[in-house]
């Protein structure tokens, strides 16, 4: 090879690196382009194996419970609580310190998976949150008030443990054993925690409507008994236990030096705000402004989640199918600010609440919100290990905690800024603060996504000069063998 054929395949494979956004020997986070199909390149990704099928089956099956687990409780926990004479706040305290454990565990789960190995984690999380969720249904035999708080807080935090081993090995789980369908496996278990999420109240009220307060935990309980036992036992092996683990500072100096690193941590911060700062305020707001009630909000908030579901799929899917992700993260981060400036509406808008106003910002905020979100992991995974980390269990299971982490951050900030700001103003000026907020992300993912096109619009211009050069360098080799 000549130095100047050198020279354009090297200018080459960087452009190609800069575009793709990850290094041309890294396949387990793979981008479309590095095995699924590209806009006007090849065909559809290749179908998922068995193995990838009864993986994703498991996963989404410790989804759907895992998001039951996290809503279930909503219906009737305060009032069980009022009637043991536990204040709003302290009943509030209990659902935040969820959050708040899960910030704090994330780092240290991270750690943990790959020594426990990734699928008997995975197994682990399922059965620590089976015991947990039971023992919560035991909690009204406790007679001293002040002991039922302690109790409740310790066995909450606890099911905050489980899930953070559930969600860690499975996003490691996914970027392990689905190269180039990173984002459509993370939009099918988005979409079965969603489901998750919706079903988690409805079946909790209807339970405990039905037999009292412990049957929604002994039921949801038992299921997670049983899908901790069946993947325990049919889950494929993802990678064997690493007893040795790597220091941790390298990992973390890629992560805080990487700028890309640093703006999917800053969209994924926007999008948990966006769904946990309204959670104080929404209620009263919209009962006092429209007179929607609290069940008829519920409704709302079922059409605006199942829209979320229904369309995470299909975000997945074309996500894994384009190369430059950000050309839809950006308008996805304008459509959910645009979605918030509505709800209310937003004080720069001149118009008066309504409740089609409200369904149509829930619901344009819970759509676009899915597009944003869904291929922030596997950007983050690529960023990292663009930075100089290798392609390890362990460096997935520490993306995986470090994305857990800020998404945490979001859900235990999230409402705490937005009580403090309709506290100090109003509801309209906390959705328009946090639509500012979604924009700023915007325009920092569309600055990414301009970079990265232009790479990309140059690399066919570079492939074509190396093209052209090759057919000299074969004549000459031919030459010399015919000589």
């Amino acid at each position: 090879m000549t130095a100047e054929e050198g020279d354009h395949s090297e200018q080459s494979r960087l452009l190609s690196s800069a575009a793709d956004g990850q290094d041309s020997s890294y396949s387990a986070c793979s981008e479309p382009g590095d095995g699924a199909a590209q806009p006007g390149e090849g065909g559809p990704p290749a179908p998922l194996s068995r193995e990838q099928r009864l993986l994703l089956a498991c996963l989404c099956a410790g989804s759907l419970l895992g998001g039951c687990l996290v809503a279930l409780m909503i219906p009737f926990f305060p009032v069980e609580a009022a009637r043991r004479g536990v204040s709003e706040t302290v009943t509030g305290a209990v659902f935040s310190c969820f959050a708040a454990t899960q910030l704090l565990t994330y780092p240290a789960v991270g750690r943990a998976v790959p020594r426990l190995g990734v699928t008997r984690s995975y197994s682990a999380g399922l059965l620590l949150a089976a015991l947990s969720t039971a023992a919560f249904g035991l909690l009204p035999l406790i007679a001293d008030t002040t002991a039922f708080i302690a109790a409740c807080f310790v066995t909450r935090a606890v099911e905050a443990v489980a899930t953070c081993f559930i969600n860690t090995a499975s996003l490691t789980v996914v970027a392990h054993r689905f190269p180039g369908r990173t984002n459509t496996a993370i939009g099918t278990i988005e979409t079965m925690t969603g489901v998750g999420v919706s079903l988690g109240p409805a079946v909790g009220g209807g339970l405990y409507r039905l037999a009292g307060y412990g049957l929604p935990f002994y039921a949801l309980g038992g299921l997670l008994a049983a899908a901790a036992a069946v993947t325990g036992a049919l889950m494929p092996s993802v990678a064997p236990p690493e007893r040795r683990a790597g220091p941790l500072w390298p990992l973390v100096r890629v992560l805080l030096t990487t700028g890309e690193a640093w703006l999917c941590c800053l969209v994924l911060l926007a999008v948990s705000m966006n769904w946990t700062a309204i959670d104080p305020g929404i209620g009263p707001y919209v009962l006092s402004a429209v007179g929607v009630s609290p069940s008829e909000l519920g409704l709302f908030f079922l059409g605006a989640t199942g829209t979320f579901c229904v369309f995470s799929l299909a975000w997945g899917r074309l996500h894994d199918r384009v190369r430059n992700t950000y050309l839809l993260v950006t308008p996805c981060l304008l459509g959910a600010a645009g979605g918030l400036l509505l709800m209310a509406p937003s004080p720069l808008l001149p118009l008066p609440p309504s409740r089609w106003l409200l369904g149509v910002g829930m619901t344009l905020k819970e759509l676009c919100q899915g597009g944003a979100y869904i291929p922030i992991f596997s950007r983050l995974l690529m960023a990292c290990t663009r930075g100089g980390l290798d392609s390890s269990v362990h460096t997935q299971a520490f993306v995986s905690s470090a994305f857990w982490t800020v998404f945490s951050v979001g859900n235990v900030v999230g409402p705490t800024v937005g009580g403090a700001l309709i506290d100090r103003w109003s509801f309209p000026v906390l959705t328009t603060a946090l639509a500012g907020f979604s924009v700023l992300a915007a325009a920092a993912s569309g600055a990414q996504a301009l970079r990265i096109q232009l790479a990309l619009n140059r690399e066919p211009v570079v492939r074509r000069e190396t093209e052209a050069d090759r057919p000299d360098g074969d004549q000459t080799a031919r030459r010399s063998e015919e000589g």
